[in-house]
């Protein structure tokens, strides 16, 4: 008789292991006082991946007016080397807060195959929005975009946001996900592991 792990592993093996994260952080003038709560919750949720052996890769992006990549996918291959980078992150500031431009500059240079995306391998691409304001610039098309690309996005914002925005951009509306305040973020952590980020 086959045992059940030889019939399973095969399937297993076939199906693409780890995910490819990236985090755009909405760094505006409008968030400074939440910054820190911005912080943390990314480290939390970097602290439930699979980075050291090489499944899950990690990349954080802050925009205000422009977008600045703090690293990219591929620049970091432990989560310890994440982890204090992403502690040391400095507040950007800067208005307007344009997510659209931040979206498409993701699609352009971060979800790329050069910038460590392995999407063309079959990995799933997550993008998750932590956003305290409502976009200065469109956000539909860049969002279009990315999810023509496969990419998974979790559109998290505060009171401030516009939640109708927070959809459209969301790869579908229930991963559309609003906080009172950025300190409250470890409340939707869970709901964001369930919604397609767990294993």
């Amino acid at each position: 008789l086959l045992k059940m792990s030889q019939i399973f592993c095969p399937l297993v093996e076939k199906k693409p292991v780890g995910r490819d994260v990236v985090f755009l952080l909405d760094g505006s003038d409008g968030t400074r006082s939440g910054f820190p709560a911005m912080r943390d919750f990314v480290q939390r949720v970097v602290e439930t991946l699979s980075v050291d052996d090489n499944k899950d890769r990690v990349s954080v992006v802050q925009y205000s007016r422009d977008p600045a990549v703090q690293f990219y996918l591929n620049t970091y291959t432990t989560k310890g080397e994440i982890l204090d980078t992403v502690r040391g992150l400095r507040h950007k500031g800067g208005r307007p807060l344009n997510t659209g431009a931040a979206l498409q500059y993701l699609r352009d240079n971060v979800f790329t195959a050069s910038a460590g995306s392995r999407r063309l391998e079959g990995v799933p691409q997550v993008l998750i929005l932590l956003c305290g304001g409502k976009s200065f610039d469109s956000v539909d098309a860049p969002a279009s975009a990315l999810k023509q690309l496969g990419v998974l996005i979790f559109a998290i914002g505060t009171r401030s946001s516009d939640s109708r925005e927070l959809q459209n951009i969301s790869h579908d509306p229930s991963t559309a996900l609003s906080v009172s305040e950025f300190t409250d973020l470890p409340s939707v952590q869970q709901q964001l592991l369930r919604g397609g980020c767990g294993h």
